[in-house]
């Protein structure tokens, strides 16, 4: 196994919020085209492949230079899945010797997350390297629960800004971060052995502003037109 990081973006053919959006013309440039050309140009990681079981959206990555992957187990595209099953089952499928030391595992669905956050990512990879680094923006809401889940007419109590310490609009005791999806890496074996993305320390990298959106549904996808239109003007 060598020293290396390969980008693993996961993508589906069965997009239910926005019908085939992983492919979808995104002010004239399909979405999935947006984190591999932000890959390529991060030019530190030695592969970037696309796995998926459409053929639509595999041939659309080889045109934007992505190696590709067909899946052949239904599962990793049920409707439910964790994309973590996805990009285990195709790093599986390699011989161990042929794995990559690390991988970053990205959501194509943040088509404005920079070159330069994936660079951020990787360098903090390596640096934090035997643990799992996500893409993170500083958390400035109050969040709340019920006490009793299971009674809708139950009292909701404080998560983060307990009663008796906010003093302020703007209390925070603690620096806290959400956790945004665009992007999760960490180390093949450990990764593998644990079959999920989080199994011992974890690192946010910070992203701001137009990077934090995600594509989910149509508001979404409007709302990302919106930008690309405002940034052109």
């Amino acid at each position: 196994m060598s020293e290396n990081c390969w980008a693993i973006i996961p993508a589906r053919g069965g997009s239910k919020g926005v019908p085939g959006k992983n492919i979808k013309l995104l002010s004239g440039k399909p979405l999935i085209g947006y984190a591999i050309e932000a890959l390529l140009q991060a030019n530190v990681f030695e592969k970037i492949i696309v796995t998926s079981d459409s053929e639509d959206i595999l041939s659309v990555a080889k045109k934007f230079g992505a190696s590709t992957h067909m899946r052949s187990n239904p599962e990793d595209s049920d409707d439910v899945v964790m994309t973590d099953l996805p990009v285990i089952s195709y790093l599986k499928g390699l011989a161990e010797v042929d794995r990559p030391k690390f991988c970053l595992m990205v959501q194509c669905t943040a088509p404005f997350v920079t070159s330069e956050s994936y660079l951020n990512a990787f360098k903090k990879l390596i640096l934090k390297n035997s643990s799992t680094v996500f893409a993170a923006h500083t958390a400035h809401k109050f969040l709340w629960q019920r006490e009793h889940e299971s009674n809708s007419e139950s009292n909701w109590l404080p998560i983060n800004h307990p009663f008796h310490e906010r003093l302020g609009r703007q209390f925070s005791r603690f620096e806290q971060v959400n956790e945004t999806g665009a992007f999760y890496g960490f180390p093949v074996k450990e990764f593998l052995e644990a079959r999920f993305r989080f199994f011992s320390n974890a690192y946010p990298v910070f992203i701001k502003g137009d990077e934090t959106i995600d594509i989910d549904d149509h508001h979404d996808w409007e709302f990302a037109q919106f930008k690309i239109a405002k940034k052109k003007q």
